[in-house]
């Protein structure tokens, strides 16, 4: 066994002992770490034959890792918490068992709102600790309608006239029309076309759960708690959002979470820093080489 694969075993039994409250993990739960055990860490293993480890035990594994593999596992580990229906304090409390060990995740506390019945104060504390939302370089709320309108001049096969396209395939307001959101959003949706993702539920928490991967868990984990937030546990009312809970429960949600956080860790960098506005005219296959960004399964 390589150490690559024993530090996954010890994320995935790390997991299962975080998500053991109550009558044991869910069965959502449990289908999302065995997502995650095939299409995330690549492990042909039956995920119900690990024995679950304790917070001290899955820390004692991760000791001789670097920060980032023990912070991949914390929001990993805030991911299964938000897996968990009906909210149930005791798995706030057990979840934070295991990041305490770990080191820290100041986002962590909006799981722990959803699971206590704080949900006034999620959005609250999703606001106080994410990174701030990107927009267009160069491009103002009150202009962003008409020039995203005008990159239907972009050429065919260019990155600029894949949002265009985007827009009018999936019948999606442009940003700075009616429903459209701001130019955050265009700069949101211009991540859509580079990955390839629709904008579907599971789909919304797959590009999120891909950004987090394609920064090496340094940047854009506040995206994916804010979509878990809003499709996972109803609790966020954000723009271009309908509140849904347990979007991951839904057949084949899990399988597509784990394949975005694969491809996403098979890219060259952080795909959420790309200046797209600045790259409009390029070609979406070369961007795409360019990050190694892999067709969607």
């Amino acid at each position: 066994m390589t150490a690559g694969e024993s530090e996954n075993l010890a994320v995935l039994a790390g997991l299962l002992g975080a998500a053991d409250v109550g009558q044991g993990p869910t069965p959502e739960q449990l289908r999302v770490i065995e997502s995650l055990a095939r299409g995330y860490f690549g492990l042909d293993i039956e995920v119900k034959a690990l024995l679950p480890i304790e917070a001290p035990e899955l820390a004692a594994a991760l000791e001789a890792h670097d920060w980032r593999a023990r912070h991949r596992a914390i929001d990993l580990l805030i991911l299964v918490e938000f897996c968990r229906h009906p909210a149930d304090p005791a798995q706030a409390d057990r979840v934070e068992e295991y990041v305490g060990l770990l080191g820290s995740e100041n986002l962590a506390a909006v799981a722990r709102d959803v699971q206590t019945g704080h949900r006034e104060q999620a959005i609250a504390d999703w606001r106080r600790f994410g990174e701030p939302s990107r927009g267009l370089n160069g491009v103002d709320d009150e202009d962003v309608s008409s020039i995203v309108h005008g990159l239907s001049g972009c050429a065919a096969g260019t990155l600029g006239r894949g949002l265009y396209d985007f827009y009018l395939r999936h019948g999606v307001p442009f940003p700075g029309d009616p429903d459209g959101g701001d130019v955050t959003m265009a700069h949101h949706d211009f991540t859509h076309v580079v990955t390839g993702y629709t904008p579907t539920p599971p789909d919304e928490v797959a590009l999120q759960a891909m950004l987090t991967a394609a920064s090496n868990f340094d940047h854009h984990f506040s995206g994916l708690v804010g979509s878990l937030a809003a499709l996972e546990s109803a609790t966020f009312e954000l723009p271009g959002f309908v509140p849904r809970e347990a979007v991951l429960d839904r057949p084949g949600a899990a399988d597509k979470l784990a394949d975005a956080f694969r491809r996403g860790s098979q890219c060259t960098g952080d795909i959420g820093a790309i200046d797209f506005w600045a790259r409009r005219d390029d070609l979406l296959v070369d961007v795409r080489a360019e990050y190694n960004i892999e067709a969607v399964s």
